[in-house]
Formats: structure tokens, sequence, C-alpha cells
């Protein structure tokens, strides 16, 4: 199949859906606490996919988003590499923005609430000033593109915010690209997180706007990071060289739950909703650890009223196996256990 007629493919097949999404379920504000008890257990979906290239269709297909739903997630948080489709007035690629109307017809057509991330933090670590212009254009886009959507649909102003992004200029640059949203999207829920990756230790130097409730707070929980990460080609060799690394002494265990106390009790003091947007072990950890480490910190979660997504579909930390066309059962009944 051409790369024309795929893409029409996709588009006829998001248009035919638009219209009865809209009739069904247009916006409607959402208490973004009542937002966050709805997400649920949630799975991160479609960042490096061949999907995203012109012409290619990739792995995902419906019946995808349809095993997501039926599998007990409620909501799945979309990946998305923005700067690369920018062209040089800024504009984002309409083929590439045709491709993401099918991620969302797909998501409100299978019950999925859908959190689109702006995952482009390697190039804002870098540079804040180029950042802050990419990211105002990216979002006066899908923002205005998603005015309509239902509240099934969030954004995520900007995934681990980290290098030059540090306290202070994420707390200057944040509420712009949260401006630019406003304008066309006053009450819908919107995720922000704090530096240094969205980790939890930070989240006391995260300002958000006392006038905007319409906010969900979220962090990435990767602890301790010797195991999740262990035979990963990406971080500190001492660290990626790891082998057999195991998870499930006692002393583990509770510090799971003392870290996710201190995220509740930030959440309470500040009266914020909070969703764990990112949380896994890499698939080179021994098996039994990753199932024990993902059932500890999704009950911890699920114990404290946060929405979580898991990291992620497929690809490394998979949780569903494209070759196979099947769940990898052990890590989803951590993630969603078998009802007796």
């Amino acid at each position: 199949m051409s790369a024309r007629m795929l893409l029409l493919g996709m588009s006829l097949a998001a248009m035919a859906w638009l219209p009865q999404a809209r009739a069904q379920s247009a916006f409607v504000e959402i208490p973004a606490a009542e937002q966050v008890a709805r997400m649920g257990t949630g799975v991160n979906i479609l960042g490096y996919d061949p999907y995203w290239q012109d012409g290619q269709q990739g792995n995902y297909r419906e019946e995808h988003f349809q095993a997501i739903h039926d599998a007990g997630f409620g909501h799945v948080r979309v990946v998305l590499f923005t700067f690369r489709h920018l062209d040089a007035n800024g504009v984002l690629d309409p083929a590439w923005l045709q491709k993401l109307d099918w991620v969302v017809a797909m998501g409100r057509k299978h019950g999925l609430d859908m959190i689109l991330d702006v995952h482009d933090f390697d190039e804002c670590a870098k540079d804040v000033l180029a950042c802050n212009g990419r990211l105002k254009m990216v979002w006066s886009q899908l923002a205005t593109r998603y005015a309509d959507a239902p509240n099934s649909l969030l954004f995520e102003l900007l995934n681990e915010p980290h290098g030059e992004l540090d306290a202070a200029a994420w707390n200057a640059l944040f509420p712009q690209l949260l401006a630019v949203v406003r304008q066309s999207n006053p009450t819908r829920n919107v995720v922000i997180g704090p530096v240094s990756w969205n980790s939890f230790r930070y989240l006391d130097q995260l300002v958000l706007p006392e006038d905007d409730r319409h906010i969900i707070a979220t962090f990435h929980y990767y602890d301790p990071f010797p195991f999740t990460h262990q035979g990963a080609s990406w971080v500190d060799a001492e660290i990626g060289s790891g082998k057999d690394v195991p998870f499930g002494t006692p002393e583990q265990i509770a510090q799971v739950g003392k870290d996710f106390d201190a995220v509740k009790a930030w959440s309470l003091q500040h009266d914020r909703p909070i969703l764990l947007g990112e949380f896994g072990a890499y698939d080179k950890a021994p098996m039994a650890s990753r199932v024990l480490w993902t059932s500890t910190v999704a009950r911890a979660a699920e114990q404290r009223g946060f929405a979580r997504a898991y990291w992620q579909f497929s690809s490394d930390f998979v949780v569903y196996d494209f070759q196979r066309n099947a769940w990898v059962e052990p890590i989803l009944r951590a993630l969603i256990p078998a009802k007796e």
C-alpha cells in the first residue's frame, strides 16, 4: 500500500468516527480528582513505534486499543515526539496530525482516557529558550485542534524536565505553556510534573497556580534504579552492566510505601490529585522480581488513590508482545490482578 493510500485510509477512519464521538461526548468539565479516579491503571503507548514514520503503519491496530480496554486499563499515555514534525515556520506536519487523529479516535471509540504527552524533553534540557518557542507552537496547535474533544482527552505539557530546565526555569516556562492551552481549553485537565525527570523528591519545588484546579500533578518512579534499569544501554555503565539484580527485601518493599506516603502527603497539602505517569522494570531484570516490583508499586499507587501508567506497552519494559500478539501475562497480572 502506498503512503498516500495508507494516510487516506487512516484519515477516513478518523473522520468517520469524529462526528459520532463529538455528538456523543462533547467536552464537559470534570474535576481533576474525579478524572484521576476514573483513569485508574493505564499504559504508555506508541512513543518509539514505526507508526509515526511517514508512510508507515507500525505495529498498532485497532485491536490493540480494544485489548487494552478489555484487559482492564482505564487510560493510555500517548508519547509524542513533536519537534521533529515542525516545519521551518513552526507548523506541525498535517500528515503527522492525521495519524494522531486516528490515535485519538481509537481512544474515544474504545473507552480509554488519553493523555497527549509531549516527550521532547531531551531537546528542552539542552536549550530552554529554543524549547520555549517550540513548545508554544506545538501546544497552540494541539490545544486548538482538540478543543472540542471530550474530557477523556488530557494534555501533558512536557515529560521529565531536567538539565537546563531546573526548578526555576520550569516554574517560569510551564505557566506560559498552560496559558497557551487555556486560550482554547479553559477547563480541560492538564498534567504537570516536577523537574529532575519528574522525580517525586522535587514536588516541593513545583509551584502550581492556585487558581487553576484543573491540573493533575505527576511523578515517575523507577526506584531502586540499579534494579529497574539493569542491562539498559542508555544508563551509566555500572547500572547497565548489572545482571540478575533482585528486588524484594522487606526494606525495599517498605521504601516504596514510604516514598508514596511522601507523595500522598504533598497531594493532601496542596489539594492536587496524582498521576504516577511512568513506572516499570526493564525486561532484562529477573521476571519474578519484575512481577513483585510491579505489583508492589501498582498496589502502593492504587491504595493511595493515584492513577498509574505502566512504562510501557511494547518495546522494552514490555507488557504486550507484538510478535506473539499476546500479553506478557505475569506483568499484566501484576498491574491488573485477575478477578476471582
